[in-house]
């Protein structure tokens, strides 16, 4: 397996990654069959995203087949662009390997080369394995957003969690 940064020759393929990761876990936001496929829309966002100085996308592929992602989405605006949002998804396949640590350090360590100095993301609190990952990363936890999702036959709250970066200010 490798991690690699997304180019947006990656659209097609991370299209059908996405709808594919839809369908084994339900710790991400959409559920299987809910995102569209739209592979140029997919092109239009990683052409934005390699033009930002404060947006990346890291991919992890075995045998040139996408198997998992993490994404940084720092603000837009001034008051903002030092903080992103963190959001990552492995495939079944991946799980339970180290890869989804190799992704997120890899996200921390670029981060500040991006003008970054605050990560932030959610968790949903059910997702131990998770929750352990971006603890044992740095993140902590900052909050409670309770019942913050709607799983077929219950509310879930999700866990707010940040880990601040040097910010090469003085």
């Amino acid at each position: 397996m490798s991690i690699r940064l997304a180019a947006v020759e990656d659209a097609a393929a991370l299209d059908s990654f996405f709808q594919q990761l839809d369908k084994e876990t339900r710790f991400m936001l959409y559920e299987a069959g809910e995102r569209p496929s739209d592979v140029e829309g997919q092109r239009q966002r990683l052409t934005a995203m390699v033009a930002s100085p404060n947006q990346r996308i890291w991919l992890l592929e075995l045998a040139g087949e996408i198997q998992g992602f993490a994404v940084m989405i720092g603000g837009g605006l001034r008051r903002n662009r030092h903080c992103a949002l963190v959001v990552m998804g492995l495939r079944q396949s991946a799980r339970g390997q180290g890869w989804g640590e190799r992704l997120l350090t890899t996200l921390i360590a670029a981060a500040p080369g991006c003008g970054i100095s605050r990560l932030e993301l959610g968790v949903m609190a059910h997702n131990e394995v998770a929750h352990g990952l971006y603890r044992k990363c740095g993140f902590v936890d900052e909050g409670l957003r309770r019942r913050a999702y709607r799983l077929a036959d219950r509310e879930v709250d999700e866990i707010s969690m940040g880990l601040l970066l040097p910010s090469g200010r003085t």
